[in-house]
């Protein structure tokens, strides 16, 4: 049996043999995203999944340079992301459109999203993205397999795992307004336990989070700490143990939306996870019991109105099993209990429970086709039950290397958050989010299998969706919303020295009451980056490239009355291997210094330059 690279909703279990864990790291880390975990939630082919996924592997992450996760993100095809300044201001992240509470955030397969947020979504403001090999993105509903939150999709953020010998990174970089940042992450063996131990420390002096082209003078800085750690073992043939955490920090400057103001901002995360595996039966039968805790902190200290505090906490217990007996047939069966929590400095001490029940039943019914077909029942404590339906399919024309058709359609459900419901002033009774999405799409294999080219159509229906009245103080119901649009995505790795990156999407959001927008989606976002590599050394040379991003215009309000122009960003990066092991990198970003916002009165950085090295061991 070998150990299997497993997220903590994933169904596997570890084999007796060390050697494995070599074999994982390289089949995840090399360019090679043939296998994902996340859309199933057991490791499945990508020819065979019905749904669209994106993969960002670790090689690609060093090649952008990217510091942060909103930064991986915004590079995909179907997503916008939305930052209200810089470094610890709220960031959001809208799939296909949907609000940022209606996708899921996992990390290494734990479910991370704040129970003390407004919509008991995740804010992506202070996540860095430097203890993480690995990111996959699910785009469309996958509320059967995940339950409430994955209206819009899910975001899975993979830690660094073991191999047999010990692996290492360590970076560090300097730049634009003295902001400093160094990483490090180490796996390997210690006997028979596999660890993985990481940190990552972010600070600078930052710019101001109101626009400084509208008068802003004050600078908002920040400081940033993340720790990370992962404990395996192996207790007997195909049953092995597995626990670990990841814990973040960040303290940071925030302004009014119309004006510099000397707020202090405090965001802490701490998630557990704690899994027992079992694989027999010649991997024929895998299952998983796992505990989950996400602990999470917020303190808004206000210079006028003075601090306001909430703390959430998210409890998770999950068990599921896999059986497949013949190679055409498996079923997927799954049961779970949530527990939510929320507190603030104003009174509130709510809870919310939440157990489900899913299975999903996959065919493979001739050479090349796979078909899912799933339901789930969730029984919330307070609003009630609900059961909710998902189907998908992929078609490999041609085997591996041809083209691959899919579709699916998918029925979302998410209640209320316990913010929205008793932080409401003059409440009003709100509905639970429903919803109905599809999309149907194509994958083209080219370059002799070193790039893919993807189209796909898709469709949201939402009813019920929440927002915020500004004129009553208070939260309701918007009757009926509709996202509709088109993705096409582009990724060459590895071809003659050329890696290419291509992402556009086409987006119609709107209510479906008024007729209006949606806020702070842009109708159409590009992104293009294209890298060439020059073997001028033993060590793998340089590496040069460059990346232009277009963020279409969009209206910043529900009503449609706040206009936010578009803009357009180039971005140069290099880098040079001094050593086999050492690598020095430099990248400037808004290189013709571009004046723009993307949240209304909110600033963005000016044109800025940063330069490090990376050590490899």
């Amino acid at each position: 049996m070998k150990y299997r690279y497993f997220l903590g909703a994933a169904a596997l279990a570890a084999g007796p043999a060390t050697s494995a864990f070599a074999e994982d790291a390289t089949k995840f880390d090399t360019a090679d995203t043939g296998i994902v975990v996340t859309a199933t939630r057991t490791e499945t082919p990508r020819s065979e999944v019905g749904q669209a996924v994106s993969v960002v592997t670790r090689a690609e992450i060093e090649a952008t340079q990217a510091t942060t996760a909103s930064e991986v993100l915004a590079r995909l095809p179907g997503v916008q992301v939305t930052n209200a300044g810089g470094f610890g201001q709220p960031s959001s992240v809208f799939i296909r459109g949907a609000e940022n509470a209606q996708s899921l955030v996992l990390i290494d397969g734990v479910r991370v999203n704040d129970p003390g947020d407004v919509g008991g979504g995740f804010d992506f403001g202070t996540l860095t993205i430097g203890q993480f090999d690995r990111v996959e993105v699910v785009r469309g509903s996958s509320g059967v397999l995940y339950g409430s939150r994955a209206i819009g999709g899910v975001i899975n953020l993979i830690t660094q795992r073991p191999t047999e010998d010990w692996h290492a990174r360590a970076s560090a970089e300097y730049g634009w307004r003295d902001r400093r940042q160094v990483s490090a992450s180490a796996a390997g063996l210690v006997g028979p336990v596999g660890l993985t131990l990481g940190g990552n420390w972010l600070k600078g002096d930052g710019y101001s989070a109101f626009n400084e082209d509208r008068g802003a003078t004050e600078k908002d800085g920040f400081e940033s700490k993340s720790l990370n750690a992962r404990a395996e073992v192996e207790l007997a043939e195909g049953l092995s143990v597995d626990g670990g955490t990841f814990w973040t920090r960040a303290n940071y400057d925030y302004d009014n939306s119309g004006a510099d103001a000397l707020n202090l901002g405090l965001k802490r995360d701490l998630t557990g996870y704690a899994n027992i595996r079992y694989a027999g039966l010649d991997d024929r039968l895998k299952a998983r019991v796992g505990y989950g805790v996400i602990d999470t902190r917020r303190i808004s200290d206000d210079a006028v109105w003075g601090p306001y505090e909430t703390n959430g906490k998210n409890q998770r217990v999950e068990g599921q099993v896999e059986f497949t007996p013949v190679e055409l047939v498996s079923v997927l069966l799954g049961a779970e209990t949530e527990k939510q929590d929320f507190t603030d400095n104003y009174g509130s001490d709510d809870s919310m429970s939440i157990d489900s029940a899913f299975g999903n039943l996959t065919l493979r019914p001739v050479t090349g086709l796979t078909l899912n077909a799933g339901l789930r029942y969730d029984d919330n404590s307070q609003f009630g039950d609900r059961t909710t339906f998902a189907a998908n399919g992929a078609y490999a024309l041609a085997g591996e290397g041809g083209p691959v058709l899919r579709a699916s359609y998918g029925e979302g459900f998410k209640a209320p958050s316990l913010y929205q419901l008793y932080t409401n002033a003059g409440y009003r009774a709100l509905k639970p989010e429903t919803s109905t999405s599809w999309d149907a799409g194509v994958e083209q294999p080219f370059a002799g299998g070193k790039g893919t080219f993807s189209l796909t159509w898709f469709e949201r229906r939402t009813k019920n969706l929440i927002d915020y009245d500004y004129d009553q103080w208070n939260y309701y119901n918007i009757g009926r919303a509709r996202a509709k649009g088109l993705e096409l995505g582009m990724q060459v790795l590895g071809w003659q020295g050329f890696d290419v990156n291509f992402a556009y999407t086409y987006l119609d959001a709107v209510n479906r009451e008024t007729g209006a927008r949606l806020p702070r989606r842009a109708k159409n976002n590009m992104t293009f980056g294209i890298d060439r590599a020059f073997a001028v050394n033993p060590y793998g040379g340089l590496r040069l490239g460059g990346e232009l991003r277009i963020g279409g215009a969009r209206w910043d309000d529900a009503d449609n009355t706040q206009w936010v122009e578009g803009h357009t960003l180039v971005n140069l990066r290099g880098s040079y291997a001094v050593r086999r092991n050492l690598e020095v990198f430099a990248r400037v970003e808004n290189l013709f210094d571009e004046h723009y916002e993307v949240v209304r009165t909110y600033g963005t950085p000016g044109r800025s330059a940063y330069a490090g090295l990376r050590v490899k061991m």
